[in-house]
């Protein structure tokens, strides 16, 4: 065996290492920084190639939150993001070199900070999260929500209204790129509008907006909304362009009706992964009677109701939309597992059907749906 200098030794061994080392060893390249606003909150998300180290340093005046990104590789040309929302004025890169890029997010008051990080999964890159927190107001819209059970007590009616995803989980995707978290909001907000022309009867959204709350934070604020009934709503998806129609679900709390209900649990169920969930300490998730309570909900008469409105809101439809089932189905749904609210998922149309597609995105076919829904709703508290 020949000598080698050891120059060549140490391009070679240079060289096996770099084949056989993840990507992620040479660091992480920035490629997108995104930003939604919520009612209580700003979340900022960076993708990335590969996971980002940091350390951050909060700063109380002026209200900055600086975090120290090390190994990148690159980060966008536009250093400096104009936000002006709630909390944000803006967000900005500042180059430190050596692979070193400065995050900061400028607050109009100093906030609570949650950062943590995404894996790549359904579609999506590696995410470094930063959510800015107002306690206060998190805490105040709580409490208003806990106000609406008084009027409940006189008698008033009830319902929340849940539009699917949004935020950073867009839903399923239509051929014209039409987004279910976009359709689903402006039913609900119609549904909602139509509810609160009634008497005795009140009705209030889960997200008001284009952002992202986990599926247990849903099934809470239904919960302190005293909420009479809770109903989800979405825009169904699948592989085969020609499916199409509208469909109803329940919980199950056990195995699910047939293959296709416990394909769309599954999916709907990893929506927080999509939709970057940071469980805070309220959710219901982190409750440890969780598993008795819903054991509990099969002796009471909770699911029973659930079936009862379904039955009513797949009448209601089939005389606007087709129905992809005729009755409803079961899955274990997280979004449904509200132990003392009757509740349903209600699949408006197929998105990723061309023709149900242009029909979600018309004003007219969702004005329909509403009303379809609103006298769903009327029928069944009569």
């Amino acid at each position: 065996m020949g000598f080698f200098p050891s120059k060549i030794k140490l391009s070679l061994i240079s060289a096996i290492l770099m084949i056989h080392l993840p990507l992620s060893a040479f660091g992480a390249a920035i490629t997108d920084i995104r930003f939604w606003s919520a009612p209580d909150h700003t979340r900022v998300v960076l993708d990335s190639t590969a996971p980002i180290q940091y350390q951050s340093s909060p700063q109380e005046d002026p209200a900055q939150y600086k975090i120290e990104l090390t190994g990148i590789t690159s980060f966008p040309k536009k250093k400096e993001i104009e936000v002006k929302d709630k909390y944000l004025l803006k967000i900005s890169l500042i180059d430190l070199g050596k692979g070193k890029v400065q995050l900061v997010l400028y607050q109009k008051t100093s906030l609570q900070a949650n950062i943590f990080a995404l894996k790549p999964d359904l579609g999506k890159t590696h995410r470094l999260v930063i959510d800015l927190i107002d306690v206060g107001q998190e805490k105040k819209e709580q409490e208003e929500r806990e106000k609406q059970k008084e009027i409940r007590q006189k008698g008033t009616k009830i319902v929340v209204i849940d539009p699917g995803h949004g935020g950073e989980d867009p839903g399923a995707v239509g051929p014209r790129k039409t987004f279910e978290k976009d359709v689903v909001l402006k039913v609900g907000e119609k549904v909602v509008h139509l509810i609160n022309q009634q008497k005795e009867m009140k009705a209030f959204l889960t997200r008001k907006g284009d952002y992202f709350i986990p599926l247990e934070e849903r099934v809470r604020i239904a919960r302190e909304y005293g909420a009479d009934l809770f109903i989800s709503l979405h825009a169904d998806g699948s592989f085969n362009p020609q499916v199409r129609g509208s469909s109803v679900y329940c919980l199950s709390l056990t195995g699910a009706s047939d293959q296709a209900a416990k394909l769309l649990a599954d999916k709907e169920n990893m929506s927080n992964i999509l939709g970057g969930a940071f469980l805070r300490p309220a959710s219901l998730s982190k409750d440890p009677n969780l598993n008795q309570i819903l054991l509990d909900l099969m002796q009471n008469n909770s699911m029973k109701e659930s079936f009862r409105f379904a039955e009513l809101v797949l009448n209601e439809t089939k005389e606007t939309h087709p129905l992809k089932f005729s009755t409803y189905r079961q899955a274990n749904f997280m979004v449904l597992r509200a132990p003392d609210i009757p509740s349903v998922l209600v699949e408006l149309a197929f998105i990723t059907n061309k023709e149900d597609e242009h029909l979600l995105s018309q004003s007219v076919f969702q004005e329909k749906m509403a009303k379809n829904l609103v006298n769903a709703i009327l029928k069944y508290f009569k």
